[in-house]
This record gives C-alpha cells, structure tokens and sequence, in this order.
C-alpha cells in the first residue's frame, strides 16, 4: 500500500516534476524519468526499490558511453529527491555508477536460471523490462550506424561502445524472453499455516541462541530484497529454509559466522 510519506513510483516522480517545474534553469528528461520508472514498476513503492536494481539500471544505460550515461543525471537528481523527502532512510543515487566490465562481464551479472517462480508484479516487472530492452534494440542500430560512418574505425570509441552496448542488450533480451518463457506465477490467496517452506512461504524464526524472532519470505532471486526481508532461495538462509518444516532447527554457515534457527511458523 502507498502512502503520501511511501509513494509509488509513478506518484513520486509526479510530486518530483511538480517541485522542480518552477525552477529556472532546471531540466528535465520526462523521457528518460519516465522509462527508469517503467524499468522498476510504476506501481511499486519508492521504499521497496533496491541498491542492485538501480545499480541494473544504470548498467542497462551507462554501456552506450558517455553520451548515453548522461541520461542518468535526471534520474540521480529524482533519486536524490527521495532522501529529501524523507522516503527512504538511504540514498540511491550512488549506486547509479556506470559500469567499466566488459560484455562479457557484464553478460555474466544477469544469468538467468532456465525456470522461476515469480509473483505477478515481479513477472510483470521483466516483462516491462523486456519491453524497454527491445526499445533500446533499436536505438542501438541506429547508433551503430551512425557510428560506422567514421571510416577510421582503428579509434573508433563511439563504435566499440555502441557495440558493447548492443551485446549487453541482446544478451538480457535473451536470458528475460527465456526467464518470462518458463516463468510459473505464483497465485495470489489468503495467507494460511503451512508445514513447510516453499518459495511464496513466509517463515518466522527464533534464533536459538537469543530468543529473537524475524520473518523472511523465500521469494525467486529475481524479487530479493533483504530490506524488505524477502531473501532469495538460493542465499545462504534462503537456501537452508526450502523445504523445512515447523519445529526443525536450522544451522547457516555465514560469513561471520554459524546461525542457529528454529522454525516457528510457515505461512503461504
């Protein structure tokens, strides 16, 4: 649910352009705030956005080189607002930095596992994604063609950076129409106790050492979101809670250390 102190996407850059519309001298690329706000989900709330998927972001547009990495000045200056506003407790802009891996590299980031389980909005969120990717498709071309038209193609910077971006584009076209392809939806119903721990299943735990409780909910890698407490399937907590039952106790190896659960409720 969206609220005047949590807004949607689409809510918050309408607030944003009216702020900013009486500033003289300020510019805004309705264009390129608009297509970053598809890219997310227009409907989502500003405080679920991730660092990651501002970071996938400015990978997607930062790869066409300079000249298309200011595209992202707008979009650092709405995030920007955000903060101001008092929306989210941590900045976002930061993590819009271009990227300086190569295709390869870049490509490697966004694999993509053949098969998923993803709620509405997060199929919904690709899908859209998929839709701006193949926008950008034809851009690309266009830029490559423009490109070729210098002969000196031994220092041809603009070139090699149309066609790095035009790899990582097809690429992600690629792993999202096979993610969507094979996509099973999860169907929305009322939350009901459960025995065991299935992707959608809301899990709270009590940590064995302290007395604490917490509550994820196993979600797809593709909808992860620590600050939300949805954690992917495939990390390291995600991973030891699929397929467990009421009452089992769970161990987590970790990075600092063992983490001791005992598994309190399921809901799906």
């Amino acid at each position: 649910m969206t609220t005047d102190a949590n807004p949607s996407l689409s809510q918050a850059l309408t607030k944003f352009v009216a702020a900013k519309k009486d500033k003289r001298g300020m510019k805004l690329d309705h264009r390129e705030l608009s297509r970053f706000v598809a890219w997310c989900g227009r409907e989502r709330s500003v405080i679920e956005l991730t660092p990651s998927e501002v970071a996938n972001y400015a990978q997607h547009v930062g790869l066409g080189g300079l000249e298309s990495a200011q595209r992202l000045n707008p979009v650092k200056a709405f995030l920007g607002f955000w903060k101001d506003e008092g929306w989210i407790p941590n900045g976002l802009a930061a993590h819009l930095r271009i990227p300086r891996a190569s295709t390869k590299r870049v490509g490697s980031a966004y694999r993509e596992e053949r098969s998923s389980q993803l709620t509405q909005e997060g199929y919904d969120r690709l899908v859209t994604q998929l839709e701006v990717l193949k926008e950008d498709r034809v851009n690309v071309v266009e830029d490559i063609r423009r490109a070729m038209e210098d002969k000196d193609f031994r220092e041809n910077a603009p070139l090699e950076a149309a066609k790095e971006r035009q790899g990582f584009t097809e690429s992600r076209i690629r792993e999202l129409e096979a993610a969507i392809t094979h996509a099973q939806i999860l169907a929305r119903k009322a939350s009901r106790p459960s025995q065991r721990a299935v992707v959608g299943a809301k899990v709270t735990l009590e940590y064995v050492d302290t007395g604490k409780k917490v509550m994820y909910t196993l979600v797809d890698v593709r909808e992860a979101d620590a600050s939300s407490g949805k954690i992917s399937t495939v990390s390291p907590v995600g991973l030891a809670l699929l397929n467990r039952f009421v009452g089992e106790e769970v161990t987590v190896n970790v990075p600092k250390g063992t983490l001791r659960y005992l598994i309190k409720a399921i809901n799906t």
